[in-house]
């Protein structure tokens, strides 16, 4: 939907996307994180595990949180794909409902305690997996993007 009131075209090389083809760069297979997650699960204490898929962060998030709980999530700690930003800049998408619409190069949320998250990001980028520390929960329900 976004595509075509945009007038995007599937078919065109974009700059934003580094010359790659819109339709080809939208056609990436969905990664499949099972093997790397249960490497995370055998090794620490994971809290939850949210895939961000339809809906974004504000939907699939809050799924694996307690009752009362929110999460503040810290933008610029992983790089956005640049097909969300063509897609903001010529979609005419408020910034913050990107993250209620996409997830903004985010396949994947483990929450795990403060203490574990670095042994997290070790396992992640042993299996070639980029992996940070994008936010933190919180006492306050709902997504907060800061």
């Amino acid at each position: 939907k976004v595509v075509a009131d945009a007038g995007l075209d599937l078919r065109k090389a974009y700059p934003e996307l580094d010359g790659r083809v819109l339709g080809e760069v939208l056609l990436t297979p969905t990664k499949i994180y099972v093997k790397q997650v249960l490497e995370v699960i055998r090794a620490c204490n994971v809290h939850g595990i949210s895939h961000i898929t339809g809906g974004g962060f504000d939907e699939n998030i809050p799924r694996i949180l307690s009752e009362g709980q929110g999460i503040e999530i810290h933008e610029g700690t992983w790089e956005i794909l640049p097909v969300f930003r063509l897609l903001e800049k010529y979609g005419k998408i408020a910034h913050r409902e990107m993250f209620n619409i996409f997830n903004m190069g985010i396949g994947m949320v483990i929450a795990v305690s403060q203490d574990e998250a670095s042994e997290v990001i070790a396992i992640l980028e042993k299996q070639g997996e980029k992996a940070s520390v994008i936010g933190r929960a919180t006492d306050r329900p709902g997504v907060e993007i800061r």
